[in-house]
C-alpha cells in the first residue's frame, strides 16, 4: 500500500492536524500521506548546512516512507503504546529508535534502487550522509541552545542517523 505525497509550502492541513514550515517533513498515518515542505530543502543546505544535491531530497522522501512502512507494519503503534507508560526520557529513546529505523529503511531503498535500477550518481551517498548529519539532534540543539541535551533528543545524532542509513 504506497503511501500519497504532499507537497506545500508554508502551511497546509493533514490529517494529523495544521502542517506549518516550522515542522518539516513528516508522515501522517491517520491519512497514510507523506508531507514535504518544499522550503524545507532550501533550510536543510541554509539552515542546516546539508550539502547540495538531488540526492539528499530523495534520503528524506525515503525517510518519511519508511515511516508509512513502519505504520503498516504496526511498529508505529507499538511503539505509541509503549511510550504512554514511560517516563518522557525513556519515550524519547523509543523516539529514536524509530527514526533511526526510517533511516535504515530509506538505506534499505538507496540499496535496492541501485541494485535494479542503477540510479545513482557519483556523489549521492554522501549527499544523503550530509543531509542526514545536519539533522541529527545533536547538531540542531547545538545551533539553537549553544549546547546538547541528549536525554531530549527524539531523532538521534548526527553520527547514529548516518549509521543507520549506511547499514541500511
Amino acid at each position: 500500500q504506497e503511501p500519497k505525497l504532499v507537497l506545500y509550502r508554508e502551511g497546509t492541513e493533514s490529517g494529523c492536524g495544521n502542517a506549518s514550515s516550522a515542522i518539516g517533513p513528516f508522515y501522517c498515518p491517520a491519512d497514510e500521506k507523506v508531507y514535504i515542505d518544499l522550503s524545507f530543502f532550501e533550510e536543510l543546505q541554509s539552515r542546516f548546512g546539508a550539502s547540495e544535491g538531488d540526492f539528499a531530497v530523495a534520503y528524506v522522501l525515503a525517510h518519511e516512507v519508511g515511516h508509512h512502512v513502519q505504520y503498516l507494519l504496526g511498529v508505529s503503534e507499538k511503539v505509541q503504546s509503549a511510550k504512554e507508560s514511560l517516563t518522557e526520557t525513556e519515550a524519547n529513546k523509543l523516539s529514536v529508535a524509530l527514526e533511526l529505523q526510517a533511516d535504515f529503511y530509506a538505506g534499505i531503498w538507496t540499496h535496492f534502487n541501485q541494485k535494479y535500477n542503477n540510479v545513482l550518481e557519483e556523489g549521492d551517498i554522501d549527499e544523503a550522509l550530509s543531509a542526514a548529519s545536519a539533522v541529527g539532534d545533536d547538531k540542531i540543539q547545538k545551533r539553537s541552545q549553544g549546547y546538547v541535551v541528549p536525554d531530549a533528543f527524539t531523532h538521534g545524532t548526527s553520527a547514529q542517523r548516518m549509521y543507520w542509513f549506511k547499514k541500511g
